[in-house]
């Protein structure tokens, strides 16, 4: 049976505390002060924000890394933390004294007070997303690169999300790498509107190469007739050792249930045929091409 499908919305995150109560609080979890705390973020991977926490006094320990990651989730709110936070690690640094002139050359020099990094952090989101494309449409990606990934999986009885992926071309890089490797995954992070990445996930009717060429082809001319350019957008082809993939970003993904599932039965698409998500919030949910179409396997 179908899953519910999910809205990525704030609406169920915590939202930040202040500086004040977030020390409070992880002084009393913990008995660690971070109120003279430094602090900056830098994007990573998949446009991850990797936080560095500078603790005076510190030793560098596992436990104040944990206090830190705590802390972070605090300032920021579960929403930025969930969706835009790759790592905290807690850094020691020389204790603020008389003799600060020995410290001037502390990696915690360009960093800012603790308390301020929640406006840091808004303040590099907005700075990478000017710089995002707005997907869907994509009238000039016609011409856009395209980029091609060979993998190595492992042979296995079945497979969860794309890891039997042999073969992948796409337009959209960064996110495809992001989530091939298992990384927290928000569309948001890699494109100026409110699209899904969404991927067509099927079993080939055919095991001949040429021959699943051209099933997936008129797949791929289906999508692209059925739905409008501000509907939908083809940003990726896959071929595995079970299964074939098509990525789309989509604006609404039901469009997909009102436009795609007919048409596609109709050609007699494989019973093991599912439209499944990217992002992590939304792992588990899924819509099946078929009325009797199986629960996709998870892992």
């Amino acid at each position: 049976m179908q899953r519910a499908l999910s809205i990525l919305s704030s609406a169920r995150f915590s939202a930040p505390l202040s500086c004040a109560l977030a020390l409070s609080r992880i002084r009393a979890d913990s008995g660690l002060d971070f109120s003279t705390a430094r602090a900056r973020a830098g994007f990573a991977r998949g446009h991850l924000l990797e936080v560095v926490v500078y603790l005076p006094g510190g030793s560098g320990n596992t436990f104040e890394s944990e206090a830190a990651e705590e802390l972070v989730r605090l300032l920021l709110g579960e929403e930025l933390f969930e969706r835009w936070i790759g790592g905290v690690l807690a850094t020691p640094t020389v204790r603020s004294g008389l003799l600060t002139v020995l410290n001037e050359n502390a990696e915690d020099r360009s960093a800012l007070p603790i308390g301020t990094l929640l406006d840091s952090v808004r303040a590099a989101i907005a700075g990478l997303r000017l710089g995002l494309r707005v997907l869907p449409p994509m009238a000039a990606e016609d011409s856009a690169d395209w980029v091609a990934f060979e993998l190595e999986p492992e042979r296995a009885a079945d497979y969860a999300a794309q890891d039997d992926l042999l073969w992948c071309s796409t337009r959209t890089p960064e996110p495809k790498k992001s989530f091939l490797q298992g990384e927290p995954f928000y569309s948001g992070r890699f494109c100026k509107s409110e699209a899904l990445f969404v991927y067509l996930k099927y079993e080939a009717n055919e095991s001949e190469p040429e021959r699943r060429l051209a099933e997936r082809t008129r797949l791929e001319e289906l999508v692209s007739r059925t739905l409008g350019p501000a509907q939908a957008t083809l940003v990726g082809l896959g071929f595995g050792l079970r299964y074939d993939y098509l990525d789309l970003a989509v604006a609404d993904p039901s469009c997909i249930r009102k436009q795609l599932l007919l048409p596609m039965q109709a050609m007699k698409i494989s019973p093991r045929a599912w439209f499944l998500f990217c992002d992590s919030e939304l792992e588990r949910e899924y819509i099946p091409v078929h009325a009797d179409t199986p629960e996709p396997y998870w892992g």
